[in-house]
Formats: structure tokens, sequence, C-alpha cells
């Protein structure tokens, strides 16, 4: 089989994790950020060695050393990994995503809504199965999490938004390729409220100085 995770943050690298464990014949691995010190605590494999490193990168030398290098062709058995260290964009996505032979299945672990939408978007066009992993911010209850589809997702916000961001662009939110994983479960505990001086936007407010990249969440909390 052929899977694609993109994202390898808190979510999609512990899904590569299992994957490759699981006995998948090709993993791409897509992602553009590195190792921070800051993601040690949610990252599936990455130690401080690898601070400073693509994630796809470590991930990839984590799992040759758990399945095995194979080769190019899987001709020996192993998982081939292919580790892209590129975002994911509407632009680029022929070049990652239809480069070859089609996906059997992608995980979407992206944390920002158009991204998000313009990857379900290219699953619904060409008929791609596709998990898309929602939030669980300020939640804790595991026994709350489902599988399901967009429509029926309840208490979150974030499958919420997308919902309303697909059927603007004419997608099928109840299209059985679409498959969402959401915890149903009331938020525990409420986000961190942003500053006066945070809510600043342009150029010479916080708000844009926190921001590294575009189509990225802003990252609002200092870490170490």
């Amino acid at each position: 089989s052929r899977v694609c995770v993109v994202g390898l943050g808190g979510v999609g690298s512990h899904a590569a994790h299992m994957l490759a464990r699981s006995g998948i014949g090709y993993l791409r691995f897509i992602d553009f950020d590195q190792v921070t010190l800051s993601s040690l605590n949610r990252h599936a494999c990455a130690t401080l060695e690898d601070v400073g490193i693509s994630k796809v990168l470590a991930m990839k030398r984590f799992l040759e050393r758990v399945v095995g290098r194979s080769d190019s062709d899987g001709n020996d058995g192993g998982c081939v990994m292919d580790a892209r260290a590129m975002m994911y964009t509407r632009e680029n996505e022929q070049e990652l995503l239809n480069d070859g032979p089609k996906f059997d299945f992608i995980v979407d672990a992206i944390d920002d809504i158009q991204t998000k939408a313009d990857l379900l978007t290219y699953c619904y066009k060409t008929n791609t199965r596709v998990i898309s992993c929602m939030g669980a911010g300020g939640k804790s209850d595991v026994t709350r999490l489902h599988i399901g589809d967009l429509r029926s997702a309840s208490r979150d916000a974030l499958a919420s938004k997308l919902r309303s961001v697909l059927k603007k662009r004419g997608v099928d939110i109840d299209d059985e390729q679409i498959q969402i994983c959401y915890s149903s479960e009331k938020t525990v505990v409420p986000l961190a409220q942003l500053t006066e001086e945070q809510k600043k936007g342009g150029e010479g407010g916080v708000k844009h100085q926190l921001g590294a990249v575009d189509n990225m969440r802003v990252r609002l909390l200092p870490v170490l």
C-alpha cells in the first residue's frame, strides 16, 4: 500500500510511526518544519539529538532503525520511506501527491484550516481516501474520540469551520472518501486569551511578529 502523511507534528508523527510498524509498503512524509525543543513533548520519535533537523528526516532515521532500510522499489519486503521536507500548498500538490502511482490513503495532520481545505479538496477531486485530524485543544477524554464524517462532528470548532470552507469550494462533505477523527468532548480547559497587544495585526503588530511562515498557526505562547 502507498500512504502519505501530511504534517509530522504531535498527530502526524504518531500516525506515521504506527503505519510503518503495521507493514505499509510505501510511506511518504511531508512537512517543512524542523524539530525544536518545544516540540519534543509531543513528537513521536524526536529526541534532543534531532533538534534543528527536519521532522521528516528525524522520522525516517528513527523508522529505519525499527523496520529497516528498503530499496526504492520495496522489493526486499521493507517499507520505502520518502521524506519530503516541503510545505504542502495548492501550488505544489501535483509535485508532492501526483508524481507517481496514486496514493491508497492520505493522512491529513495539518493544523491550518485553509491548507487542510486545500488538501481535502484535492482528495475529493481525485477520489483519494483521506482521514483528516480535527482539534483536541483543552480536551482530555480519549473515550470521546470518533471516526466519522464532517457533517456528524460535534463540539469541534475546527470541523465546523472546515465544513463551511469546503462547502464554499463545492466539496461534498458527505463524500465517503473523506473521513475525520474528532473529539465530541466539551472543552475542559479554556485556551489562553490574547492580550490587546497580541490582537494587533499588520506589519507593526505583535501578532504579525509571532507568525514565522504564511499558512501556519501563530505561536502565541513563549516556549523554552
